[in-house]
């Protein structure tokens, strides 16, 4: 099977391995997969896991397929990887450092994101004026970025009754949606980590000092989680002094909704838009698409299928009820 059809597993809490001949049992938290070797394209242990053994890594070496040990908010993973061959092309972090470096590649990254950005702000605020129609340096659309934050951020803490704060200062909204942040921002780097890029190598969040790619990821898909935040906090009766464990257990409800995404024509839920994310940017540095095509919360709309280089995990169009379905979901949680 070519490289580029086998399928990436990620496993939390992995509590059983067992080989059988060609075949690999996982027992995990939520479940058990059974599979061919040969289908596999890299496993992820996320979590604790059982011990590994011997049978178990030479059969993952001789598929070169590599092994991730990751866990929450740790920016090293565990890797256990085979031997480099002749084979091995897929040099992920030589070119996004290369496109890091290019003016070109890196201002379109830098605007597919902000494009993102923007539109799941709408509900709030609309889109800098003539954003589409400039093009802009990559300085000056982080100076745009920060001044519709700016905005952004004032009407959302004066609406919800925190007019005499801000999103920098110390309140309770802010160490809620800090909270919240380093709640979904782990997603992300579980995510960069298995796909070995550099989580210390953004486009926009330019300092190496932290994992500014994980924040460069997750600016397309903020304000819809803010949204749903917003909207919790909104039916409240009065303020309460602690509003993180209620922001976390809405963001939590919110990431297993089921969403449809124009991108790639499927049904996943929210939260699998994060790893969409940075299988949309490994598509871009590898080849496999033109440009960065992010999977973002739509309508269906027809027309020809976009050419993305990526798939989900979830739902794909057929002959079925998915257009019913697709329409239903993309209406009753985004007007998009």
């Amino acid at each position: 099977m070519p490289r580029s059809q086998k399928k990436p597993i990620w496993l939390p809490y992995t509590s059983s391995i067992e080989v059988k001949g060609q075949k690999l049992d996982f027992i995990y938290k939520g479940g058990r997969l059974t599979t061919e070797i040969k289908n596999l394209h890299s496993i992820m242990f996320y979590g604790a896991v059982c011990p590994l053994q011997q049978n178990f890594l030479e059969l993952c070496s001789k598929y070169k397929v590599p092994i991730c040990i990751h866990r929450r908010n740790m920016e090293q993973a565990v890797w256990i990887t085979p031997s480099v061959g002749p084979h091995f092309n897929e040099d992920l972090l030589s070119r996004q450092i290369q496109f890091r470096n290019s003016i070109k590649k890196s201002t379109h990254i830098c605007k597919k994101i902000l494009e993102a950005k923007f539109k799941a702000m709408e509900w709030l605020v609309k889109s800098p004026t003539n954003w589409m129609r400039r093009n802009y340096s990559q300085k000056e659309m982080i100076n745009i970025e920060a001044i519709h934050a700016a905005k952004y951020w004032k009407i959302y803490f004066r609406e919800l009754g925190y007019e005499n704060e801000s999103r920098r200062s110390k309140n309770s909204l802010s160490t809620a949606l800090d909270a919240a942040s380093k709640f979904y921002s782990s997603i992300f780097l579980r995510w960069i980590l298995y796909h070995k890029l550099s989580p210390h190598h953004g486009f926009i969040h330019l300092p190496c000092t932290y994992p500014s790619l994980v924040y460069d990821l997750v600016e397309p898909y903020r304000g819809y989680i803010e949204k749903v935040i917003f909207e919790k906090i909104k039916t409240l009766p009065e303020k309460p002094k602690d509003l993180t464990g209620i922001v976390i257990s809405t963001i939590e409800d919110f990431m297993d909704q089921q969403i449809y995404t124009d991108s790639t024509r499927q049904i996943v839920t929210f939260q699998e838009l994060f790893h969409g994310s940075v299988l949309a940017l490994r598509s871009y540095l590898i080849g496999q698409s033109k440009g960065l095509i992010l999977p973002k919360p739509a309508k269906p709309n027809g027309g020809r299928p976009i050419k993305a280089g990526y798939k989900l995990y979830g739902r794909s169009a057929g002959p079925t009820d998915f257009w019913e379905v697709a329409s239903d979901v993309s209406t009753k949680y985004f007007d998009c």
